[in-house]
Order: structure tokens, then C-alpha cells, then sequence
């Protein structure tokens, strides 16, 4: 990696360098929160800093992108198998909400399911690896999980709680990240503001000027891939799912494994597929 992106033209990225530089950063981040020696709290610290950034960093490209150019939102599915398929489902939808990405899905054949992902190429390359690290953490923690369950609870009811609670837990933490990740953005926007601009003519920005905003840019994105999102799949409509547990034995530990799982885990950058 040479620092030195370029677009077709030959000319270069400036978003390019920007992805390469903040990938650099969570993977350093990665490194800390995976190294052995790192206490369970430090690990769950420097995982949601990275997922953090990795928001942070959508929010400032954001900024800087041209909202009303529709080439930049893309489409991606794949295949999620089971067990418990439609509960890795919710896992997805939940980590494409935070990050700014809509997403449907079809059933397959064996309880699989096709899901489609649409949002802005960073998110969802970002949606697509989270999602399979933290699908594969689920199932990791699940089959360590087993040993906690009341003789009296059948297998498959212990996990269907499990599952519900690892996913819920983590849906509270994608929430808080990107919340926190919109304030630093905002408080770096008023920074900026606050500091005195200049024009490419050579004149100064004035106080009196309109200039973007975090909450103004974010509406525009969303609107941007709520939009092609039904160009895309017109026919799609959204679902609730409630699941009624008939047991809440697996739900609790099922939560404190979602607390501490690593919310940045695998491939950064690149285009890694991690199994769903």
C-alpha cells in the first residue's frame, strides 16, 4: 500500500487516501483490542473506538460527497445459511441501520436466506464484514454457552434465546457507537465553523454563509439510498418479527456475550468475504 490512491482518470483520490488511512487506524486498533495481554475491558474499548471511526469516517466522506449522485450507491447480496438464519438476518439489518444501508431479503431452500444489502460502497463493504465476524461470534459464543443450560431446557429453546439476546445486546451498541460517532462529528463541524474559512478565490468565509452540516448531509445520504432502495425493490415491505421465547434461560447470557463481542473484528480494508 503506497498512500497514494488514483481514480480512472489517473488523477488522485482524496477518498481513496482517506479510506486507506483510517483503514490503517482501526487495524491498529484491531491489533490492541486482539492482543492477548489486552484485559477484556481494554479489548471491548479499543473495538468500539474502531467501529466508532469506521462511522466517524462515513460521516466525514459524507461531507465531502456529492449527494446527488446516485452511481455511488450500490447492491451487494450473498447467502446466509442456517442454523438460526433468520435471527443472523436481524444481525445484518441491524449493523446496515447504524450504517446508514437498507437491506431485504428472500427465503431460500433448507431455511437459508438471500439478503441484498444498498447504501454507499464503504458502508457496505463495512456491514458485509462486521456482519460475518459478528455472525461468527455469535455461533463461537453460543456452543461456549451450552454448558449454562438448565438440564430441564431443550437444546435448540436455550440457543433461540441466546441468539435473541446476543442480538439485541449488540444492536444497543452499534446504536450507542454511531450516536457517539454523530456527536464527534457534529462537535468537529462546529469547530470548523467557528474557524475562519477561505474561499478558492482567496476570499474569506463569513459567518453569515450557509455551510453543510453533519444532520443535513446525513438526511441527504439516507434520502439518497431510501430512494434506490425502492427504485431497486419496489415490492419490498418491512416486516416485524417477534420471536416468543418459551424459555428466557439462554436470553441473559446470550446479552453478555453481544457486550463483549468485538464490534470490529476481521478485514478492514480489501474485500475479505467473511462466511454468513
Amino acid at each position: 500500500m503506497n498512500g497514494t490512491a488514483a481514480t480512472g482518470t489517473g488523477a488522485p483520490d482524496p477518498f481513496g487516501r482517506m479510506k486507506e488511512e483510517v483503514a490503517e487506524k482501526v487495524r491498529k486498533l484491531l491489533a490492541l483490542a486482539e492482543d492477548p495481554a489486552a484485559t477484556p475491558e481494554e479489548a471491548q474499548t479499543y473495538s468500539a473506538k474502531a467501529q466508532q471511526l469506521m462511522s466517524k469516517y462515513a460521516i466525514d466522506l459524507a461531507m465531502v460527497t456529492d449527494a446527488e449522485r446516485i452511481d455511488r450507491v450500490v447492491q451487494r447480496g450473498w447467502r446466509i445459511d442456517g442454523p438460526y438464519a433468520a435471527h443472523k438476518v436481524s444481525l445484518v439489518t441491524a449493523i446496515g441501520r447504524t450504517n446508514d444501508c437498507r437491506a431485504v431479503y428472500a427465503p431460500l431452500t433448507g431455511g437459508a436466506r438471500y439478503i441484498e444489502v444498498v447504501g454507499f460502497p464503504n458502508d457496505v463493504d463495512w456491514v458485509e464484514t462486521l456482519s460475518g465476524s459478528l455472525t461468527l461470534q455469535m455461533m463461537t459464543a453460543l456452543l461456549a454457552a451450552q454448558a449454562l443450560k438448565p438440564d430441564r431446557v431443550h437444546g435448540r429453546t436455550f440457543a433461540v434465546g441466546f441468539v435473541e439476546g446476543f442480538v439485541h445486546e449488540v444492536s444497543l451498541r452499534l446504536q450507542q457507537a454511531r450516536r457517539q460517532a454523530m456527536a464527534m462529528a457534529a462537535e468537529e463541524e462546529g469547530r470548523r465553523r467557528r474557524t475562519p474559512g477561505w474561499h478558492d478565490d482567496g476570499t474569506s468565509i463569513t459567518k453569515a454563509e450557509p455551510r453543510q452540516t453533519v444532520e443535513l448531509v446525513l438526511v441527504a445520504k439516507a434520502t439518497q439510498v431510501d430512494d434506490e432502495y425502492r427504485v431497486r425493490f419496489p415490492d419490498a415491505r418491512t416486516v416485524s418479527r417477534y420471536t416468543r421465547l418459551a424459555s428466557w434461560s439462554g436470553y441473559e447470557p446470550g446479552r453478555a456475550a453481544g457486550r463483549k463481542a468485538s464490534l470490529a473484528r476481521g478485514a478492514v480494508s480489501g474485500r475479505r468475504r467473511l462466511p454468513a
